[in-house]
């Protein structure tokens, strides 16, 4: 019960890693605020939790949209009464060649991938910056884990878009911690390689794709949700109050195997 008497604020959590995530902190006996645009895979999830003794609600919208960031804020507050955990995971892809892509698919990645997370990052502010104040001698006053890409460490043919917002995160993770480092406020960073999910099903399932894509991993195989949910968690917990501005490469070697 690593998480016990603590919210998390999970975006993008109706599937996939997010909803992985999600499962698992809740197990662990954290409060969790589900957000997703389809409001009937982020209830679904909602149901599931508390259908395990969990606690968790929802909130629907855009993080690509501040309002609908700032709506999932105070939802936690409202809920659960503050935040203490806030895990930037939503992401959309809409591959294209660089001189194919349309701006709609540029601003679409972007939006949701690197604004979405300044959106978060953004709204929570208040929260965590007035715990620091009410102890500034504290270990950890709040914690954030942007979720990038090795994407966005190598680059990508096809997906300019996604590796650029990806990239931009390491940035994010980056200043917030030197910013926020002050009020006791860790900010790091997982960055995932080949995970099956939804995401990835074009990747794995073109047999030539998927070996092109294999060949680079050095462990030799995809990755999985509980692959990679286990460091996020750690990220996430005590063990990892001395931590800020960190990324953790959970990608089986994909990093170092280009």
């Amino acid at each position: 019960m690593r998480f016990e008497n603590e919210v998390a604020v999970i975006t993008g959590s109706g599937r996939g890693i997010g909803r992985a995530i999600a499962l698992k902190m809740a197990q662990e006996g954290a409060s969790v605020v589900i957000n997703d645009i389809d409001e009937e895979v982020a209830y679904s999830v909602v149901r599931e939790i508390r259908e395990a003794g969990g606690k968790a609600v929802a909130s629907v919208g855009s993080v690509a949209d501040s309002r609908n960031a700032s709506q999932l804020i105070d939802t936690a507050v409202n809920e659960f009464g503050t935040v203490n955990i806030l895990i930037n995971n939503a992401a959309v892809t809409r591959p294209a060649m660089i001189d194919k892509m349309t701006d709609e698919q540029w601003d679409l990645v972007v939006d949701v991938g690197l604004k979405g997370v300044f959106n978060c990052i953004r709204a929570v502010a208040p929260i965590y910056k007035e715990r620091a104040k009410q102890n500034p001698e504290a270990l950890t006053n709040g914690k954030i884990i942007n979720v990038t890409s090795v994407a966005g460490l190598t680059g990508t043919i096809g997906q300019i878009n996604y590796s650029a917002s990806k990239a931009g995160l390491l940035g994010i993770t980056m200043s917030t911690g030197r910013e926020w480092g002050r009020y006791r406020i860790q900010s790091n960073a997982v960055a995932f390689g080949v995970v099956e999910t939804r995401m990835t099903d074009t990747i794995r399932g073109d047999e030539k794709f998927a070996e092109k894509y294999k060949s680079k991993i050095v462990l030799n195989r995809f990755g999985t949700t509980e692959d990679v949910v286990p460091g996020v968690l750690f990220l996430s917990s005590s063990d990892a109050n001395y931590i800020t501005g960190h990324v953790l490469n959970i990608s089986g070697g994909y990093h170092i195997g280009v």
